[in-house]
This record gives C-alpha cells, sequence and structure tokens, in this order.
C-alpha cells in the first residue's frame, strides 16, 4: 500500500486523506456475527456522528437498520433490497438518497460484493458508499435545461440540428414531433425534403457560409411527412476546432406558419437600406449576388426601386441576413425612417461631416 503520511498511524491518515478527498467510505458486513464496520468517512457520509475508530475497531454501531434510519423515506425499500441481493451472495450497485440532520439531502452510491466461504455461503460483504451528489445535480440541471429548451422548440416549431464540416447531416439534437423524421434528413437524404425550385439557392448559401466559415442563413420549403411543403427559416454557425477549420456545424431550423402575414406586411428592407449596407462593407452589387444567390440583375432592381412587390420578399430577406451575416444591423425609426449601422460599435463612424464649421457625430 502507497503511504502518503509518515508515523505509526500513516496507513490510517492516508486512508481518511483518500476518502474525503475522493469522497468515498469502505464497509464490510460480517455474516456470521452480523458485525458491519465502516471507515471514518462512511459515517460522515451517511450524516452520522464521525468516529475515530479506525477500521475493525467497535467504534459506533452501524447495521442496515441504520442504513434504513438516515435514507429517504422513498428509497427506504432500496436498502431493504440492497441487504436482501447481498444475503444470497450476489454483487450490488444501488443509488439512494440519505437525509443529513440539517436537512440535506446526499445522492449515495453503494457498491458491494460477497465473499463466499468453503461451504459456498457468504460468509463477508466488501463494499464502497460514493457520494454522487454533484453528478445527480448536474444531470438533474442538465435535464430542466433540456426540457425548458425542448418546450421552447416545441412552442415556436423549431428543431436543432449538427452536421459534419462538409454539411453532411448526422442528428437532431432536438425536435419537434410532428413534422421531423430524423431518417428522411440522414447524410444527405434532406436534399429530398427541400422543395426542388429552392434546392439550388439552399446549396450555393451554404457553399457561402463553408468557404467563407461564415453564418448560414436560409428560408426555404420543406416538405413534412403528411407531403405538404411548409416555410422554414434556417441558420447554422461552424463550431471551430483549434487549428481553425470547422469541427461541425450547428443549426436551428424554424418554422415559417406566419410566412404569409410578413409577406403582406412592409418588406424587410428598403432599397436605400440595402445601398448603404452594402457601402458600409464595401461589397459591390456582384459581392451581394454571390452571397445570396440571388443575381446581379435582381440585386441591382430591388436596391434601385423601394416598390418591389411582394414577391420580392424572399429575395429581400436573404440579402438582409447575407448583410446582416456580413456585419451590419437595420433599424426603423418610429417615425418610419429606416437605417442602417454596423454590428461593431468600434467599427461606427464617430464624425460623418462638418457643416460650417460644425461637426455633426455619429454613435
Amino acid at each position: 500500500m502507497l503511504l502518503l503520511f509518515p508515523g505509526e498511524n500513516a496507513a490510517r491518515d492516508t486512508l481518511r486523506f483518500a476518502e474525503e478527498i475522493a469522497g468515498y467510505g469502505l464497509w464490510q458486513v460480517d455474516f456470521v456475527t452480523g458485525k458491519m464496520n465502516c471507515s471514518p468517512n462512511t459515517y460522515r457520509l451517511l450524516g452520522l456522528a464521525p468516529v475515530t475508530s479506525a477500521m475493525g475497531d467497535d467504534g459506533e454501531p452501524l447495521s442496515f437498520a441504520t442504513f434504513e434510519k438516515v435514507a429517504h423515506p422513498e428509497d427506504v425499500p432500496v436498502v431493504a433490497e440492497i441487504q436482501h441481493i447481498l444475503s444470497e451472495g450476489l454483487p450490488i450497485n444501488r443509488q439512494f438518497r440519505v437525509v443529513h440532520p440539517n436537512g440535506r439531502i446526499r445522492s449515495l452510491v453503494i457498491h458491494g460484493e460477497a465473499l463466499i466461504g468453503r461451504e459456498g455461503k457468504p460468509e463477508r460483504v466488501i463494499g464502497v458508499l460514493m457520494d454522487m451528489t454533484r453528478q445527480v445535480e448536474s444531470v438533474m440541471t442538465s435535464q430542466i435545461n433540456s426540457d425548458r429548451v425542448h418546450s421552447l422548440m416545441a412552442a415556436i416549431g423549431g428543431a436543432i440540428w449538427i452536421t459534419r464540416s462538409d454539411g453532411f447531416y448526422t442528428d437532431f439534437l432536438l425536435r419537434d414531433q410532428k413534422g421531423h423524421i430524423p431518417a428522411n434528413f440522414q447524410g444527405n437524404n434532406w436534399h429530398n425534403v427541400v422543395h426542388p425550385d429552392d434546392l439550388g439557392k439552399v446549396l450555393r448559401n451554404w457553399q457561402i457560409a463553408e468557404d467563407n466559415k461564415t453564418l448560414f442563413a436560409s428560408e426555404h420549403r420543406v416538405r413534412g411527412k403528411n407531403g405538404e411543403y411548409q416555410w422554414r427559416r434556417a441558420y447554422a454557425t461552424p463550431i471551430l476546432a483549434d487549428d481553425g477549420s470547422v469541427r461541425e456545424w450547428i443549426g436551428i431550423s424554424l418554422s415559417m406558419h406566419e410566412r404569409g402575414a410578413m409577406v403582406a406586411s412592409a418588406p424587410p428592407l428598403t432599397a436605400a437600406q440595402i445601398r448603404a449596407a452594402r457601402g458600409i462593407l464595401n461589397w459591390s452589387v456582384r459581392d451581394l449576388a454571390s452571397r445570396t444567390g440571388l443575381s446581379v440583375g435582381v440585386v441591382r432592381r430591388l436596391e434601385e426601386t423601394e416598390d418591389a412587390g411582394k414577391n420580392a420578399a424572399d429575395s429581400l430577406i436573404l440579402i438582409k441576413d447575407s448583410l446582416s451575416a456580413g456585419g451590419v444591423d437595420f433599424f426603423v425609426l418610429p417615425s418610419g425612417e429606416a437605417g442602417v449601422y454596423p454590428t461593431k460599435k468600434e467599427n461606427r463612424l464617430k464624425i460623418v461631416a462638418k457643416n460650417g464649421g460644425r461637426k455633426i457625430s455619429s454613435a
């Protein structure tokens, strides 16, 4: 045995140190005498007064009845089950809760194994008691957060998905249960559920995002399990490895059930906003067309007229998403005036002009 402390109590001090740091305690039961011995930290884990007796000394008497006394009321049957299994000479691995005198609930895991005598009957049981409270609380917190996200996704008709670095779909992390069947999207099968008229646009946008390691944004139609197409908006962002390569993509797909109302409302962008945003990003018309998958002629027409019509809503949304990904934000004042500004505050122009000796500043 590796002894970490000197002196005649080296073994005891080493055991105590290991138990306290790792959060475990040792115990044994002699089936012949019915006597149970435990290491000091076992008492502490059970919420009992610590003892100074070494393993094998009398100390404070413990028994399975003591375990039942400190166990959470709902877990008393588990303790009885543990005693029965051990009496049959079988190993056990069970989790149960105890209630400490201060009311704190601790989650413990007990491991035990019977030692069989010459007559084939269990003579002694040895085991370890471990504190798993932090791990259990961590799992519970993760489950609560997962339930929250599930509820949110169900409320908005959304799905969270992941793909490999090459865009090969791997799985849904979360999905609604109404329209998403994982097998329909596995690998490149998602190509088959995107509307044929939208697939080319989606693939172009994805290629641009993949080449530049930037945000992917797209609005397109997806076929549900009932065979009908529904509009969805998808976003994805790359997760980079230490060497700067794309490890995977994580994305979200949102239902666009209210798309009809959205199209009927004011357009998402004005022509002036498009021109101003291009100027801030120093993009040409061709640059913007390349990032959206639209033709140069369509982009030029949309930024030259304020009356693009309802049929241009899809194109305007693509342009807005691409410009936003490039680093600009848009706003509309209560008076109805629309504007645009760089996303990064440090990049905003401070002095835009001088008029009659007066400086005109902008945030």
